[in-house]
């Protein structure tokens, strides 16, 4: 018997991509780049939930982001988008076309497997870390989530560089597993750094947020720029001190509320996302900020005791264990570098990008670090 509403594998003509379901909080933010003027909400079993602004459906935009909350979509394990295009947007009697509308599969974290894969400091590479990715996918049988953990661009300088957030989504995941995205520092740079947050997810503004998918509960922390603000590379545009003082205080807010993030009922793995990894102290002038990462490194460490922290930003391989050489805030929990990039702007062909796969099964979480073409290294952490 056919579908009522058969799902999508296509991309509808009115999308640039196909919907990115990304998770923050307990909710899904299903962001949808289009063509053209529309009207746009989402139905998930019996409920809608619109883009609109105060009551007003939204259509001078090139990116739809609606929110659904986590447990609705889970449970009905599909979505349909709804569109009208826009025709004319009168004062009164607004035309639009008919309505149209898309439905698409997804599934949820469930059970004690997890299969993950991060990409970091892509800048642009869009089919290396394809491929990387692809890689695992493969060997693994599937992917469960996908973590775009910070430089995937490799600036803000043009706004159609946030693309490539939405073509790994649309190519790893089809709109139907959950999607993490972290900021990093390049993706500070440009005259269209400050609308980032129009284009990516975050809570209420903010580029770090907590997530819970099934049994993972999830922190991302930003770190902002590498150097300090007054660094002439950024000509006095960067004011992250203060941004990272507020983060310290929402990291304060997460731990008062524990019971209800990485204490409460189903949690049984917790995991840190970070571009920067701010356990380490790095040469100057790269070496900034050692007490307020000192005071983020002891927080994780007494409250939160997480079971890793995953990170890129140094374009190297390799995890840290507590008291090895690049541990320098005694983090009781490992820490996972996992992007490599060589590039050769001259000759794509000759750039060279790995990623990192993580596989969390019951007690056990084991990390890949693979090119396109074969896995570099396994590690099962301790």
């Amino acid at each position: 018997m056919e579908e009522a509403n058969p799902r999508e594998t296509k991309i509808p003509s009115v999308m640039r991509f196909l919907p990115a379901v990304f998770a923050v909080g307990n909710e899904y933010q299903i962001m949808i780049p289009v063509k053209e003027p529309t009207i746009m909400w989402i139905q998930v079993g019996t409920d809608t939930y619109y883009d609109e602004s105060n009551g007003i459906l939204r259509s001078d935009t090139d990116l739809h982001k609606i929110t659904v909350p986590m447990s609705a979509l889970d449970t009905a394990g599909e979505y349909t988008v709804c569109w009208k295009k826009m025709i004319e947007r009168k004062p009164y009697f607004p035309l639009s076309e008919t309505e149209e509308r898309a439905t698409f599969a997804f599934t949820p974290l469930r059970g004690e497997l997890v299969r993950a894969y991060m990409i970091a400091d892509a800048h642009g590479h869009f089919e290396k870390a394809l491929g990387a990715a692809k890689l695992f996918i493969e060997q693994q049988g599937g992917i469960d989530l996908l973590i775009l953990n910070g430089d995937v661009v490799n600036h803000s300088g043009k706004l159609e560089y946030f693309d490539i957030y939405y073509q790994l989504s649309q190519e790893i995941t089809g709109g139907s597993v959950p999607v993490i995205v972290s900021r990093g520092n390049h993706d500070l740079r440009g005259v269209y750094a400050e609308k980032l947050a129009l284009y990516t997810p975050g809570e209420n503004g903010n580029s770090y947020f907590s997530f819970r998918l099934g049994d993972l509960w999830g922190l991302v922390l930003d770190c902002g720029e590498d150097k300090n603000d007054d660094h002439p590379e950024y000509g006095g545009t960067i004011c992250c001190h203060a941004f990272r003082e507020r983060e310290t205080a929402y990291l304060d807010a997460i731990i008062e509320n524990a019971k209800h993030e990485y204490n409460a009922p189903g949690v049984e793995h917790k995991i840190i996302v970070s571009h920067v990894p701010f356990t380490e102290i790095p040469e100057s002038p790269f070496d900034i900020e050692q007490d307020i990462y000192k005071e983020w490194v002891e927080r994780l460490n007494d409250d939160i005791q997480p079971d890793v922290m995953l990170c890129g930003h140094v374009h190297e391989m390799y995890v840290t264990n507590k008291g090895e050489e690049k541990d320098a805030y005694g983090a009781e929990f490992p820490v996972v570098v996992g992007s490599k990039l060589h590039e050769d702007n001259e000759n794509e062909a000759n750039t060279y990008f790995a990623g990192c796969g993580i596989v969390i099964e019951n007690e056990e979480i084991r990390i890949f670090f693979n090119d396109s073409e074969k896995v570099l290294q396994e590690i099962k952490l301790s």
